[in-house]
This record gives structure tokens, sequence and C-alpha cells, in this order.
């Protein structure tokens, strides 16, 4: 665009840009691949109900991870690295040693991963000791301010002036997402939902007196006059704040990451719809709205800014170089150390197993799937430790189970497999033969228990309503509340005997009726059934008993109670994808099917379903219709056992929980007051890939997660490719959500449980404004005196070939860059040697002797 049509831009009414169709629009091409970065950039949030771990740094790993730092410095104000007082008290802790920090050196020289001199070792140590006296303190989030490239108009304005419009900026912002996506929860409902986020915002605003009253004038005009698209609207706005088209981009990106969260939200409405044209998404319409309210700003107060003396005029799409401001190569070396000092400690307790990594002959009395996630860990090590007739084996917690799941009475259902896969089928609940005379009286019940709540809800919220029920039921809630708490205090001690489901009330199941009218056929399920059994190296030596157990976590009053269920899942519980699959692999056709594929399953082999439940520790059974009286007398054995290594394991997690019984750690899951019911997957580090004879009997502490492999049985490496382009990706996200809302609380974590808020019952907000909230509260990752998170990059240890291994590198981008990008680190167990995967395709050797 020239000088001359920028001018003439300013010039024109508005309205004369009403009717321009973006395609006539200039400059469009510079607009749209500035509108891809920000789309790039912005990782989204999935919704409370599915909530899962998001790497927020996602679509930026092309870029190294040291590079992403300078990047993102440009226009926001995350961090990537840890300060030095934290580094500081690790060191004095003993988590790494001096000699691990000579060995971060040498790597980063032989990577020629910086260009300028390194410290010695000895500066560094020295360096640390220096801080001793600052590091006294408990750590607490990050408040600093950060130095940043660009800025806001909003915030020039409130540098000069002393104003708070960046912050009236996002909570008129917030205000309009929180009513435009809600989900059920607004009493009055907004009449623009159905259209896009631009749209109905512009609907709104045209009769929201908000910035008139604090002193924009004509805003409401200005927003009657705009543009038709948020394209359009977004280069006039631009042109109207006098941004140069080379800071464009830069200036788009600092818009999207002046509110972060509602960015990510309106990411995730982007990826969910139908339309691939980013220029009518909603994080495009996010942005336009952001511009309107500055540009109204500019005139209202008569501000300019002289844009060529914050950023220059390079586009940050080219990659910057490093350099080493805010001692950020001695915090990286840090890092680096002591991601060496777990690596070491991890490969020593491993190193004793690599040469035992043969199959067991001898028949077991159960085979127990677990979920990689790493709270499985202890249950896994403890059960093996309880019996030696009880085998364990890590996979994927959906059990490659690809359904929605509609529970009993819904209309609508969950997808219960990892958010960035599609359903390939539904699953719906019913009652057991024998209840099924119920089931009328049991619907009716339950529409009108919800009539009711819906009833009383409407009633609590309405005009008229609200403030009656406070005068008239606020005693009566406080009784409530009492009883509540002196309830959980009463029963926190009592332990459940009841493991099996048949045995409490009538409980709906899943049930694969009605998958022949869908298209899923006996030879479709064989087929289903094959690959997961190939996917967990389980082909062959079943135990009498196999079960399927997903795992599901028990709070009440945490609206983040999702991300402590199955990630795997969709944020769900995987109790109803392991019934699906023991199911499925007891059918006999299924069965025949296998066979004739080379998977013969003996006669009485039962495959049971079972749930982990991670805040108790609890193992629950889902009896099987057709239970012979031998498999109960087996089911009732392994009860028993499954019993012991709870106990076990909750002994084993009480020092985690700051907690001195059992009973406090059992009453964590019925507190409404607790802030932290568990640890969740806080303080994970590895994925250790291969036969669980690698890790048998290692005390992995929690920190890792497990997946079985079996090279032998995947000569073509179909499995491992498997493995490396999905649970090995999955477990990157939580490993980076953990670690950027432990380096960045303020950005990419979501403050302080305590004070936060549900809105739209999608997300939630600390107090009554704001962003939206993305992140792990502080809560999920510091007790209060120390953290249990350690920020580190994952570890992958995988038992393959170095040839394996490369070949699938070779076949997929995202992997090579994550490796490439040091944004986690691999290693291969061959031959009864470690060795890590370096750039280019070249393998080091490790020595991890203590």
């Amino acid at each position: 665009m020239s000088q001359v049509q920028s001018a003439v831009i300013n010039k024109q009414p508005l309205e004369v840009w009403r009717g321009l169709s973006s395609r006539q629009l200039p400059e469009r091409e510079l607009l749209q691949e500035a509108l891809q970065s920000v789309h790039q950039c912005i990782s989204p949030v999935w919704p409370l109900k599915d909530y899962v771990a998001v790497n927020p740094y996602h679509g930026i790993t092309d870029r190294s991870f040291l590079n992403v730092r300078k990047y993102l410095r440009i226009f926001s104000d995350s961090e990537t690295l840890m300060p030095l007082q934290h580094y500081a008290a690790a060191f004095r802790a003993g988590q790494f040693e001096l000699s691990d920090v000579e060995s971060a050196l040498a790597e980063l020289q032989a990577e020629n991963m910086v260009a300028e001199s390194l410290p010695s070792a000895a500066q560094l140590v020295a360096c640390l000791g220096a801080l001793e006296s600052v590091t006294a303190e408990p750590d607490t989030p990050d408040k600093t301010p950060r130095k940043r490239q660009m800025r806001a108009f909003s915030e020039i304005l409130d540098a000069q002036t002393g104003g708070d419009w960046t912050q009236t900026i996002g909570d008129e912002l917030s205000k309009f997402c929180a009513q435009h996506y809600d989900q059920g929860e607004a009493a009055w409902k907004s009449p623009w939902q159905h259209l896009s986020l631009f749209d109905g915002w512009r609907n709104a605003a045209q009769h929201d007196r908000s910035m008139e009253i604090q002193g924009v004038g004509g805003f409401r005009q200005l927003v009657q006059q705009l543009p038709d698209s948020a394209e359009t609207t977004l280069a006039v706005m631009l042109d109207k704040l006098n941004v140069p088209r080379a800071l464009w981009e830069t200036y788009l990106l600092c818009q999207a990451c002046q509110t972060p969260g509602w960015s990510a939200w309106a990411k995730y409405q982007f990826e969910q719809g139908s339309s691939e044209e980013l220029v009518s998404s909603d994080l495009t319409g996010l942005l336009a709205i952001r511009l309107v309210y500055e540009a109204a700003l500019s005139e209202a107060k008569s501000f300019e800014v002289d844009w060529s003396k914050l950023a220059g005029a390079t586009p940050v799409r080219f990659k910057v170089p490093f350099d080493s401001e805010e001692q950020v190569i001695e915090r990286y070396i840090l890092l680096r150390a002591s991601e060496i000092a777990y690596r070491n400690k991890l490969l020593n307790s491993l190193r004793d197993n690599v040469s035992n990594c043969g199959q067991s002959t001898e028949r077991k009395l159960a085979q127990m799937v677990f979920c990689i996630d790493v709270r499985s860990e202890r249950m896994r090590r403890q059960l093996e430790q309880t019996s030696a007739e009880i085998e364990t084996l890590g996979f994927a917690g959906f059990f490659g189970i690809p359904m929605e799941y509609i529970r009993w009475g819904d209309q609508g259902g969950d997808n219960q497999l990892p958010v960035l896969l599609q359903p390939q089928f539904q699953v719906t609940e019913e009652l057991p033969k024998k209840d099924q005379g119920q089931q009328e009286l049991l619907l009716e019940q339950q529409g009108g228990v919800r009539s009711f709540r819906k009833l009383w809800k409407r009633f609590q919220q309405s005009a008229v309503g609200s403030f009656p029920f406070v005068e008239t039921m606020g005693l009566f809630y406080g009784l409530l509340l009492g009883k509540r708490a002196w309830g959980t205090r009463v029963s926190a001690g009592v332990e459940t005997k009841t493991t099996y489901s048949q045995q409490r009330k009538p409980e709906p199941r899943p049930s694969l009726n009605g998958l022949d009218a869908q298209g899923i056929t006996v030879e479709k399920l064989t087929e289903m059934a094959e690959t997961i059994l190939k996917n967990m190296s389980l082909t062959a030596g079943f135990a009498r008993l196999v079960v399927f157990c997903g795992h599901e976590s028990q709070t009440v009053n945490n609206p983040l109670k999702a991300g402590l269920d199955c990630g795997a899942c969709g944020g769900h519980s995987g109790a109803s994808n392991a019934q699906v699959a023991a199911e499925i692999m007891n059918l006999a056709a299924v069965r025949r099917g296998l066979k004739r594929r080379g998977i013969e399953i003996p006669d009485d082999t039962l495959f049971i379903a079972g749930v982990h439940n991670t805040t108790t520790d609890q193992i629950n059974f889902f009896e099987p219709d057709q239970l012979s009286a031998l498999h109960r007398e087996q089911l009732d054995s392994l009860q028993q056992l499954t019993l012991q290594a709870t106990h076990m394991t909750r002994a084993e997690r009480l020092t985690s929980l700051n907690t001195g019984s059992v009973s406090e750690l059992l009453q964590r899951a019925g507190d409404w007051s607790e802030v932290r019911p568990e640890w969740g997957l806080s303080n994970n580090a590895a994925l250790v890939v291969g036969p669980r004879e690698l890790t048998r009997a290692v005390d992995l502490d929690g920190r890792t997660f497990l997946h079985n492999y079996d090279p032998n049985q995947d000569p073509e490496g179909t499995v491992l490719e498997n493995i490396m382009t999905a649970p090995m990706i999955v477990a990157h996200w939580i490993n980076m959500q953990y670690y950027a809302s432990t380096v960045d609380q303020r950005y990419c974590g979501s403050g302080n449980k305590t004070v936060h808020n549900v809105t739209g019952v999608f997300g939630i907000l600390s107090g009554n404004g704001g962003d939206l909230m993305t992140g792990l509260p502080w809560q999920s990752l510091h007790d209060g005196q120390n953290l249990q998170h350690q920020p580190q990059r994952l570890q992958v240890v995988i038992n393959a070939s170095r040839q394996a291994i490369e070949n699938v590198i070779a076949r997929h981008t995202l992997v090579a860059n994550l490796l490439q990008g040091s944004w986690l680190y691999l290693i291969a167990c061959e031959a009864g040697e470690f060795y890590q995967y370096r750039a280019g395709n070249q393998w080091k050797q490790l020595d991890c002797a203590d």
C-alpha cells in the first residue's frame, strides 16, 4: 500500500470501506502473512470439560528452544528459563553438581549452540554461591517487569499518561468474549452468539456506552462505521494507528499476546471450525476488535506513536540470533546441567536391566495394562512387588478405542481419545439386561432431577429471585457447607472394600450394540483389536486375566478436574475405554479373526476392565456379564493383591503430599476446600519406551511415562513410528505445559486457584475479570514452600536400534524439529548401550557412571 493510499484511508470516512471486499484490500498478501504468523504462534486451549495439556510453544517448534525465547521477547512477556536463584537453590540441594555443569558446557560447545564464548563451570558455580542469601525466601511466581521491543498502543499511552487503558481494553474484551462464548452459565444469552466473534461484537458495541462513559467519545459512532469484514477492519485500523507495513506482523503478534488466554480460546474455535480461512477466524476477529479500541483511544486522546523507535523495521518472521542479555546463557547452561544430572540418574537406574529384556515364559495370574501416565508408575511397581503373579504393561490410556462416548440419558457425548484425533464411531451406555425393566423409571427420575436443577439455577440468578434467595437460604447453605466439611473428615478414613461395579447399585455400562449400523463390522473390530495388541507388544504369552486399567481423578469443587483425568481420553475418565476394549477382546468372533492373523488368545484368558483412582490409589474392577467360578476366584485373588498395592502406594505418596496419614490423603478426594487433591503429572521428566524388564523393580519416583515396546515384534518399525508420533508427542506436550506453567506462571499458568471463577462453563477467570486462564495454577506446582515440579525438558529413552529411530525421524518433520531444536532429548538403548541423538543424525554414546 503506498503512502498516498494510506493517507486516503485515514482521510476517508470509514463507511466508504464498509462495502470493500477483502480481496480488493491493498497489501492483502502482507496482511495474510502476518495473520498466518499469529495463528501459528498461538496454541489453543481446550474447554474445561475436555481440559488437556497443551504445549504453549507448539506452533513455533520449528525454531530452536533458545531462538523461541528471543523471538517471543520481541512482542510478548513470555519467559522460557528459570531465574538464577532457582538453580542456586537446586545446586545447594545436590540436584546437580560441578561435573554436570562441565558436561553441559561440553555438549553446548560440541553442538555449536551459541556463537560467543561460554563462561567456565567454576565461574557459574561461584555465581550460584553468591546468590545464596537471595534464595532464602520461598519460590513465588515472577512478577518483575520484563523487557520487550514491541508495545501495544494502549501500553505506550499508559506509560505516557499514567492511565490504565490496557487493563480497560482487556476487561471490555473479556466481558464480551465470556458472553459470546457462553455455554449455559448466563441467564441472559447474547442475541448474537450465532455470528462470528467480530460480527457479534460489532452489533453489541453499537449499544454499549462503557467506553464513552470512560472518556472515549464517539466510540459507538466509530463502531457503526467499521468495514464489514474483520480483515478489512484490521488493515484500516493499522493505518489509523500509523503502524508501518514492516511492523504489521510484529504488532499483531503483540496484540494477540495482550490477552493470550482469549487468543488461545479463539484459536481453539478456529481449529474446531469447518473453515480454514484465517481471515474469517475468531482470532482474526479478536485482533480487529483490539485495534478498534486502540484506534478510538488514539483519536479521543489525540495521541500518536513513533513506531520506528520501538522495534525497528525487521519483520519477526526471520529467525533472530541468540544473545546473552538477562544472563540467558548462564541460565540455559544450568538448565542443561540439571537435565544431565537427571539423565545420568535415570540411565544408571536402568543399566542393570538393559541386558535382561527378554520376555518371561511363565504364565501369570494377571497382566494389567495401565496408561503411560506417570502416576501409574508407582502403582505398577507396587503391584509387581506385591506378587510375581502380576505383570504390568504401559499403553496410551484410551486403549486404542477411537470413540465418542454417550452416557446414559444424554443426547451428546464426549470424545474419548487424544484431542488431535477424531472419533470413528459412537458407543452408548445401556443398563444391564437384568435391570432394563427399571429403565423408564430411572430415566424419568434423571429427567426430573435435571429439570429441578435448571429451575433452581434460574431462580438463583433471576433479577427477582436472587434477593429473596440469599435472605431465605443463606443460613441453610451455611449449614450445608458445615455438613460437607464435617462429612468429609468423618468419612475420610473409611476404606472402600467393594471393587466390583456389579455389587453396587445398577449402573449403565457401555454397549457394542449399534456398531453394525455405523459400519463397524466384526472384521473392523478384529483389525482394531490386532492394532491394540501389537501397539503394546502383547501378541503372545497371555495371562489368565488381562486387565485394561484406565484411570481417573476424584476431586470436588475443582474446575480443572479434567486436567487430572486421562489426557489420552480427551480429559475424561478412561473407565469406559477400558470396558469397551475388554468387551471387544472377549468377543468369540474377534478372537477367531485374531487367530487367523497369527495372534492366538487362550480360551481361558478373560479380558476385564478396571479403573485406577489416582487421588486415592484404589483400583475398581468391572465384572463381565459371564464370569465362571474359576475366573471369579482368580478375580478375587487379584482384588486382594491390588488392595495391598494400594496401601503401599498410598504410604509412598504421603511424603510428597506433606500429609502424615492415609486418612488425610483420602480426605483430599472429597474436600471441597482442597487446592491440592493430588499432584497430577507434576515432576514428570522422562518417557521410557521398551519392555517392562527394562524398568522392572526400578523406583522411578512417579516421574516417568512408561510405554511397552518390543522391537523384536516390530521388524518394520510400524509400532515404533506410532509411538514416536503419538504417545511421545503427547508426553512432550504434557512436559512442556508443566515446564511453561512453572517458568512463566504469569503468562502460561493460571495463577491462584483460590480466586478462580468459572466463566461460560468453558473456562476460568482469576477473580471477576481479566484474561482467560489457560495453564496450570500455582498450587498444582508449588506446595507453599517449594516447587513440586522441576522444570526440565523430556528425556525419551527408546529400546530400539538407532537406524530404526532415524527412519522415523526422517519421515516426520515435527519429530525432527523437536529433536534438532532441543525441545526434548532422545536416547537409544541398543545392544546394552545408551546413545543420545544429536542434530544431523549424529549419536553420542553416553557414559553415565556414578
